[in-house]
């Protein structure tokens, strides 16, 4: 983190909080002088494994194109006072958390007066937590008369009320935690295997974060406990066995941590990443030419007239599969001033443009297809045509739909002179 300065910082008027604490005599670090008016610290937990999550860390999930690390940075931006940030990591993954937080963000982080700065955790978020508040006493111009707020960085939905509250509390009572309603009756648990209580609802909260602190306090708790070898999962039961009665405002349901996959959105769950792809082609009919959709012989006296064997269908399809991968489309490969194309059999450029895709790690999760022609009839080679994109492009049968339609007599397709073809292709990868 960057040096201390001289500037302090003072609170603005502060929320009305409940839960207030009294000083526990019997505690081993004296309780901090109140109100606290100095500056405000962040530390942000992204030091475990999420082993519960999955393969992925979950800080790096994206969340509509953001990580949740950022999000859950972005959500501290209008913190008063906020004069440096402090980013757990694991062993060994550094440059990606690095990477999870936009260039405009990062500069934006490094202009606040202490900077941000990344430490490498411990093997449990206690003792991860212990080495933010090292860096951070070392920064501080007053730890003393400092706040510094822990807020799991598994948290992007925490609002800038619940990050305000929790701070106003802080400073009037030197520590806080946002506690949120149980929405399940709790029930106490024996080892063999019975419930030995039915502790009642309303007594019971579940604690969130940021959980706020006085700086100096805590980073000493933090430093006998490592002494004591006292273990514990919260950082305001640290407090309340060292320092003193923790304070509480009211948490919010949305604020909730993702432990496992089934904690984000539903439309986030998926590891996999997707694109879309619309292809659309139409063609002139003319006799003396062989009607051919989705390389399959229609019987007919006029076929479509084209450079390569005319495909109309697997021109849509080509395109689609192009589009969908970003490589640009039928005409930028396989372009009519190309000799290699004249006659071309559609069916073959098709499987060279999925190839192109494949290699770019996408892989066909199905394909939607519309042909419009007046006449004849393709209901009777509706199966047979799916069944030939399907074994051309390596694909079950099932992932390919052809439906046929008229143009109802209107233009040059209902007078029987053209044919139409649109198709719409799901690309599936991993991000």
């Amino acid at each position: 983190m960057k040096s201390p300065s001289s500037s302090t910082c003072a609170s603005k008027a502060e929320k009305e909080m409940s839960g207030q604490g009294s000083l526990n005599s019997d505690h081993l670090i004296p309780h901090p002088n109140l109100p606290l008016t100095g500056e405000v610290f962040l530390i942000l937990t992204a030091a475990g494994s999420s082993s519960r999550f999955g393969e992925a860390k979950k800080e790096l999930q994206l969340l509509g194109g953001t990580s949740v690390l950022q999000r859950s940075l972005e959500a501290f931006l209008s913190v008063e006072c906020l004069a440096g940030i402090v980013i757990t990591y694991p062993e060994g993954r550094l440059a990606e958390l690095r990477s999870a937080i936009e260039p405009t963000l990062a500069d934006r982080l490094s202009a606040l007066p202490r900077g941000i700065s990344f430490v490498q955790g411990g093997r449990s978020r206690q003792d991860s937590v212990e080495k933010g508040l090292k860096a951070i006493m070392s920064a501080a111009i007053d730890p003393a008369n400092a706040v510094v707020l822990v807020h799991d960085a598994a948290r992007p939905w925490v609002s800038a009320d619940t990050i305000g509250a929790v701070l106003a509390s802080a400073r009037k009572h030197g520590a806080c935690v946002p506690l949120a309603d149980l929405p399940d009756t709790p029930k106490e648990i024996s080892p063999d295997g019975f419930i030995s209580a039915h502790p009642w609802r309303d007594s019971l909260k579940a604690a969130q974060t940021p959980q706020g602190f006085a700086l100096a306090p805590l980073a000493a708790a933090y430093a006998v406990a490592a002494t004591d070898r006292w273990i514990c999962t919260d950082d305001s039961s640290l407090w309340d066995r060292y320092v003193g009665k923790v304070a509480y405002v009211a948490g919010d349901r949305n604020n909730r941590k993702i432990t496992y996959r089934e904690d984000l959105p539903m439309t986030e769950r998926s590891s996999n990443i997707f694109r879309i792809g619309e292809g659309w082609d139409i063609h002139h009919l003319v006799p003396s030419r062989k009607l051919l959709i989705g390389g399959i012989h229609v019987a007919h006296d006029k076929g479509e007239a084209g450079y390569s064997d005319g495909d109309v269908l697997w021109h849509a399809i080509i395109d689609a599969l192009l589009g969908a991968a970003s490589l640009g489309d039928i005409g930028s490969h396989f372009p009519p001033a190309d000799t290699r194309w004249k006659d071309a059999d559609s069916g073959s450029l098709a499987k060279m443009a999925a190839d192109l895709v494949a290699a770019e790690g996408w892989a066909v999760g199905n394909i939607d297809c519309t042909v419009i022609l007046e006449r004849p009839r393709l209901g009777p080679h509706r199966d047979a045509i799916c069944e030939n994109i399907a074994r051309t492009l390596g694909l079950p049968a099932t992932a390919i739909s052809v439906k046929a339609k008229t143009n109802e007599g209107f233009g040059e397709i209902g007078a029987g002179n053209a044919v139409e073809a649109r198709a719409v292709v799901l690309l599936v990868g991993t991000p």
